[in-house]
């Protein structure tokens, strides 16, 4: 009997034991300090995952559309360099204008030798994609894979250059993995760019800013056209024959509804003086009239300063020239 005492007296202090235990950890997992020490790690993690979410954000609706603004300006400022030291058109403007942003190269060559400007050097779209995947890991410590797939440029306005971009990109932390795509769009001004047209049809005696002009199409007349030579501006009209800005890089002379801009080549600049053409730039170096020399007509009411200035019938019309200062030339 005794015996059979001791055993149950030592099993109620193995159970007493367990209860104790148990209600140990119930105590530790219940009590207020380890459910604010829990909070506190979700609020942590929270907090990260916006830091995160908004450098993500501002990655697609911030950052590339500027760098892609200042890359592709850039880049067009490059080809004007390029077209200025070849004097030569560009074959493919889309191809020439991607390995440029890209690499800072034409045709395998870095496009800042040729030019002799540091233009391009560390300012392409890998070295900016560099820069932020860089900054990215210093500051957040999140790994970022960008890969642009496609760039080009284009116009829909006289006065603007478009380019866009398609980007993959990828941003890895320790708590989330975010995976986008997007086509980021930029748009950027011609105005103060050279035009190329002149700087190679003239083997860069003649050069041409792009400046527009402020007269409305219905208020032209000669003393407008007066300044409009002396200024070197240049216009668009609608439906004209005129090309746009682009496609002056690649000697593209047709017709652009959409974008066309037009200037007057002022007779006092080009050697010899007294051509045979009209004077409205994109007519003057294709030669258009020089068989048909009555379809011209001497200006001569700005020959006093810009002697054997010449304009075709269409272009007398649009500016609105009278009777008393044009004068057929044969």
């Amino acid at each position: 009997m005794g015996t059979i005492k001791i055993s149950i007296k030592k099993r109620g202090i193995f159970f007493t034991f367990i209860a104790i235990t148990i209600m140990t950890v119930f105590i530790l997992v219940f009590t207020p300090q380890a459910d604010i020490s829990l909070k506190k790690d979700m609020q942590s993690v929270a907090s990260r995952i916006s830091s995160i979410d908004n450098y993500v954000d501002d990655l697609e609706n911030n950052y590339f559309e500027t760098i892609l603004r200042a890359t592709a300006y850039k880049t067009i400022l490059s080809l004007i360099f390029y077209m200025n030291s070849t004097g030569s058109y560009i074959a493919t403007l889309d191809s020439a204008f991607s390995e440029v942003m890209m690499t800072g190269k034409i045709n395998g060559v870095p496009i800042d030798s040729i030019t002799g400007k540091k233009i391009m050097n560390n300012n392409t779209l890998t070295d900016w994609s560099k820069r932020i995947i860089d900054a990215a890991e210093d500051t957040l410590n999140v790994n970022t894979t960008i890969n642009v797939s496609g760039v080009s440029v284009f116009q829909t306005k006289p006065w603007n250059i478009d380019s866009s971009m398609s980007v993959n990109f990828t941003v890895k932390s320790n708590v989330a993995e975010w995976k986008k795509s997007a086509v980021i769009t930029a748009t950027i001004s011609i105005e103060g760019l050279h035009d190329p047209y002149y700087l190679v049809n003239t083997n860069k005696a003649y050069t041409n800013q792009i400046k527009k002009s402020t007269v409305e199409f219905n208020q032209w007349n000669i003393a407008k056209l007066r300044e409009h030579l002396r200024n070197g501006t240049y216009v668009h009209w609608e439906n004209s024959d005129a090309p746009s800005f682009l496609m002056r890089f690649t000697n593209t002379i047709s017709s652009s509804n959409c974008c066309g801009i037009e200037s007057m080549v002022n007779p006092n600049k080009i050697t010899p003086s007294d051509q045979r053409e009209s004077y409205a730039d994109y007519f003057f170096w294709q030669h258009k009239f020089a068989n048909n020399c009555t379809q011209l007509y001497n200006i001569t009411g700005l020959w006093d300063e810009f002697r054997y200035f010449k304009l075709d019938f269409d272009h007398v019309t649009r500016y609105n020239i009278t009777a008393q200062d044009a004068v057929r030339s044969c």
